[in-house]
């Protein structure tokens, strides 16, 4: 699962310098910005078949790519 999440993370920011750290604040080094985090929404609600409220989706809580497997994690848990 979290090779699935970094792949989609990879085609949404036509990058893989994240996978070096996947701590690295996507935001601050300009892989991820307002609209690729949009679609990085909708491609990840589409490959996990999960719902990813926008009211849920503060920056700081998915600004690395760690924090953005965990909270698939999360959710895909709820199911």
């Amino acid at each position: 699962m979290e090779n699935e999440v970094l792949d989609v993370i990879e085609r949404v920011s036509e990058t893989d310098e994240f996978r070096e750290d996947l701590d690295m604040d996507l935001f601050e080094e300009s892989i991820l910005d307002s609209m690729k985090a949009i679609m990085l929404i909708v491609e990840l609600e589409g490959v996990f078949d999960v719902t990813l409220p926008p009211s849920e989706m503060d920056r700081e809580d998915w600004n690395t790519a760690n924090k953005i497997v965990l909270r698939i994690k999360e959710k895909l848990d709820e199911k």
